[in-house]
């Protein structure tokens, strides 16, 4: 609406010569192009407000048996965001303020009422309705931005107390906002001194940008983000705030994890052939060399090593073969399975192992016994595998080995806990790498097949371990 063209007002009085005098004072004004519409009944100004057909509203506060505080209610109800002003014939502070306090954009006195009062009055109440409404309009859009942004955006003072934080952290965290409002901050991250280095640094520039952070979910699982922040201080009571937005690198980091772990198996099968050809070439002389001195030499004293070279190239054999089965990428044949069926089968495997340590398993499912689409032999071996290592890592009598699974309607994560040794900091990185292992005699491909299987399932897994204090596998796998 523009402040030269026409400007309907309404005008809901009950006295009509307060109406004809508002209407001279209108008149007068030189300035301006007005239409003025009059109703003079409570019900008359409540029918019109309600058609949302003028620019400013005025209302008397004396109206039979309603007043104009009334009014502005019904307006405010009524979704009216054009200037309410409040006219009366008597001042009071009181009615001034409530009149306020409920959106009134005026208060007027009528016997102080006069042409250039009323123009003053409808000027500046439209264009502060008009900044307001710019305002209003912007404060949507950045709330608009703020709610569905994919990333988290948050407000938290310098003890971590959370102020305000969007729906995008109930995505990230798994949290409820209110959940969220109650923590504090540092609770979110999986190393609390990653918490304070942030503020260390945010401190002494006033901002920070990209600060790669490793947080946890509500279920433990590990989120990799980056923080982008900047400190506000609030100089009246010198406040501190740190507004800040987190960004989920969680699919990139495992895939860049996954590829690494990839081309290391790429690299690994390569040697492998390599190492079995060269290896198998005289191995096969051996063997054949061996047959040929068993019959040339019958004398039953020589027989016993002829078998030991026999059953030891054998042995050798299997090893190559075992050593290129598993650096080739999992073939696998799918069905659907139950998920709390296939952990059941894969437990009762390992049962009489950790019988034979007295470990304790303890099982938890929630959400169902949902279906997989999988290869449940491939599964199977690679849950043992996880399973069989934390035996290997609990002290007898008092190993605790924990499995859970957590489904919703897409993905089904499970997990395997152990109290066990834990893992040192410096082979946490590489324990899905092919040969690697901490094991006097282990071959370092357990572990490597695991995460080969769950891959080429197109899940994820992810080991959270402190050394002497335990290990936690976190696998995810998509539902049916």
């Amino acid at each position: 609406m523009n402040i030269f063209g026409e400007i309907k007002i309404l005008l809901v009085e009950d006295d009509e010569d307060d109406y004809y005098l508002f209407e001279n004072f209108l008149n007068d004004i030189k300035i301006g192009n007005y239409a003025l519409t009059w109703a003079g009944t409570y019900d008359k100004g409540i029918s019109l407000i309600r058609k949302k057909e003028h620019d400013i509203y005025f209302f008397d506060y004396m109206l039979g048996s309603h007043n104009g505080l009334d009014l502005i209610k019904e307006s405010i109800m009524a979704g009216i965001d054009a200037p309410l002003i409040l006219l009366t014939g008597l001042g009071n502070h009181g009615t001034d303020l409530a009149a306020m306090e409920l959106g009134a954009a005026d208060y007027l006195l009528k016997n102080e009422l006069d042409a250039g009062k009323l123009e003053r009055c409808i000027r500046y109440s439209i264009e502060q309705s008009k900044s307001l409404k710019k305002i209003k309009d912007s404060e949507e859009k950045f709330r608009s931005i703020f709610e569905n942004t994919h990333d988290v955006i948050y407000l938290a003072d310098s003890n971590g107390k959370v102020y305000e934080i969007n729906k995008a952290a109930e995505r990230l965290f798994g949290y409820t906002r209110r959940e969220l409002i109650e923590m504090n901050v540092s609770d979110l991250y999986e190393n609390r001194e990653d918490h304070e280095k942030f503020l260390e640094a945010i401190n002494q520039t006033g901002n920070y940008s990209n600060y790669e952070v490793l947080f946890k979910d509500k279920y433990g699982n590990r989120k990799y983000c980056t923080i982008t922040a900047s400190l506000q201080k609030v100089s009246e009571n010198g406040l501190v705030f740190y507004q800040g937005i987190i960004h989920d690198i969680t699919r990139r980091k495992k895939a860049e994890q996954d590829l690494q772990i990839a081309e290391k198996l790429t690299v690994t099968g390569r040697m492998a052939r390599t190492l079995a050809h060269e290896v198998r070439n005289p191995l096969t002389n051996i063997n054949l060399s061996v047959e040929q001195l068993a019959e040339d030499i019958k004398e039953e004293n020589y027989q016993s090593y002829f078998e030991v070279i026999k059953r030891n190239s054998n042995r050798i054999n299997d090893l190559v073969t075992e050593l290129m089965e598993n650096t080739k990428p999992a073939e696998i044949k799918l069905s659907k399975i139950p998920v709390q069926t296939l952990l059941d089968k894969t437990v009762s495997l390992a049962r009489d192992r950790a019988s034979l340590k007295n470990i304790k398993i303890e099982m938890n499912y929630s959400g169902g016994n949902k279906l997989i689409e999988g290869d449940e032999p491939k599964l199977t071996m690679a849950f043992l595998n996880i399973i069989i290592n934390a035996i290997e890592a609990v002290d007898e009598n008092k190993g605790v080995i924990k499995i859970f699974s957590h489904c919703n309607e897409k993905k089904c994560l499970i997990t395997i806990e152990d109290n066990g040794c834990g893992i040192k900091k410096d082979d946490l990185a590489r324990i899905f790498d092919p040969y690697f292992t901490g094991k006097p005699n282990g071959m370092g491909l357990g572990l490597s097949t695991t995460h080969n299987i769950i891959r080429t399932h197109k899940g994820n897994i992810d080991v959270q371990s402190l050394h002497g204090s335990g290990t936690k596998f976190n696998i995810n796998l998509n539902l049916v």
